[in-house]
């Protein structure tokens, strides 16, 4: 009988050794899935992974303590809540590990994520400190990788620049998913440090990375500081790769589309036209998006409606895009106003309206108010138009013009209102005007 029990007692030990390792090996998968989807940018989904990481090895920690594998589930308990942002419970974590000694003192991977928890802390010193005893010592390949990430990362934050390169480096030695993560903190701080040179460098290694196309964003954010660093000319010469880039067609024209503003930018208009057209041959919302840049700047330099209706043209082929097919109703409602002007101005007073605060469309806009207030020097709003007008002239010579035709109407609330004095009657104005343009848009 007593040998029954024992050997029931030993299956029943082995059999949760057993469930508690099967659930250390699933929680381990679940928790490389989430860093990829972190690696990815993809937060929602590593959230929900890592969540599932704290629950599961938690409740398998809880339940046997003092299991052979306890130490395992606490590295990675902690390795979860620190992904998480939960650096308390991440440090209970880690502490709880350390003071075991056994297993968890074979590697010094607790060190590497307690000096990962001081960085999240702002203390670069102590972190220091535990990366270079952790990294003297023997380290898990993960967390060698990590170590080797995070001292890159605080020496080039501390213009260390030669060092700092050479630990991203021995990352990607030791975990070759780390080599977009360690490419943009190479080009972070390149950038952060005003060094061209090396930026030039980290940029074209990320566009050598197939995998580092999931972070376009995030090299669109660091061209983007480049640009406030240097000037948009510059940053967009440091994008020159992304068309021979190894990523996929979406991910290159995140970038391309982003290249072409710095182009416009710096002025090399006929460039970045080329670079946004070639965008906007693909297909899906970047290429809708590509379309829209085209558009706003063939608006902006717009002088007539016909090249309004060329943006048309233009659209489309995108028109099932929301953003596409709220231009392309502007512009009809505008086409629709400019038709009713030819019996009713106030129809062109209307249709400048849209030009100019729906469309950025100013010079258009401009011809509409000065159509209205040839067409009808006696109304009341023709004030408004000419000042309207006014805000969108820049020649020295035609601002003197309207100025001078302002004159004739120095008593109107309109000019008044915009010397800053006194207007009655302003608001009444404005009301009716409002009425008259609802009744025009109902017809």
């Amino acid at each position: 009988m007593r040998r029954t029990v024992t050997t029931l007692a030993a299956c029943v030990s082995i059999l949760f050794g057993c469930s508690y390792h099967n659930v250390l090996y699933n929680s381990e998968r679940v928790f490389n899935d989430a860093e990829a989807h972190r690696r990815a940018g993809r937060d929602s989904l590593s959230e929900i992974g890592f969540r599932s990481v704290v629950r599961k090895t938690g409740e398998a920690y809880r339940a046997r303590p003092e299991s052979e594998w306890a130490c395992q589930a606490l590295l990675l308990l902690g390795r979860a809540h620190l992904r998480l942002g939960d650096l308390r419970a991440a440090r209970a974590a880690f502490g709880e590990a350390a003071v075991r000694g056994g297993d968890c003192g074979r590697f010094g991977d607790v060190d590497v994520y307690l000096a990962a928890i001081a960085v999240e802390l702002g203390d670069r010193s102590r972190a220091l400190d535990r990366l270079n005893r952790a990294l003297d010592g023997s380290l898990s390949d993960h967390a060698a990788a990590e170590a080797h990430l995070l001292r890159g990362g605080l020496l080039l934050s501390g213009s260390r620049m030669e060092q700092g390169w050479w630990d991203l480096d021995r990352a990607v030695d030791f975990d070759p998913a780390a080599r977009a993560a360690a490419g943009l903190t190479a080009l972070r701080w390149s950038v952060e440090r005003g060094d061209l040179e090396r930026s030039r460098r980290a940029m074209e290694r990320l566009f050598e990375i197939p995998e580092a196309g999931i972070r376009a964003d995030s090299v669109v954010l660091l061209a983007g500081a480049a640009r406030a660093r240097w000037n948009a000319g510059t940053a967009a010469e440091l994008l020159d790769g992304v068309v021979s880039a190894t990523w996929d067609r979406p991910a290159r024209a995140v970038v391309a589309l982003y290249r072409a503003r710095l182009l416009h930018a710096s002025g090399d208009t006929a460039a970045a036209r080329l670079q946004a057209m070639t965008v906007a041959s693909g297909l899906g919302s970047v290429a809708a998006d590509a379309r829209l840049l085209l558009a706003e700047w063939r608006l902006q330099r717009a002088r007539d409606l016909r090249e309004v209706y060329l943006v048309r043209a233009l659209l489309l082929p995108s028109g099932s895009d929301p953003r596409v097919s709220a231009v392309l109703a502007a512009i009809a409602e505008m086409e629709s106003f400019a038709e009713m002007g030819l019996d009713r101005p106030l129809g062109w007073f209307a249709a400048a309206e849209i030009a100019r605060d729906r469309l950025q469309a100013d010079f258009v806009a401009r011809g509409f108010l000065l159509a209205y207030a040839d067409a009808a020097p006696g109304d009341p709003w023709t004030p408004k138009a000419l000042l309207a007008a006014l805000e969108v002239t820049d020649a020295v010579g035609d601002r003197q013009w309207l100025t001078g035709r302002l004159e004739a109407h120095r008593d109107s609330p309109y000019v008044l209102a915009a010397l800053g004095g006194p207007a009655a009657g302003f608001e009444a104005l404005e009301e009716e005007l409002e009425v008259r343009l609802s009744e025009l848009s109902r017809q």
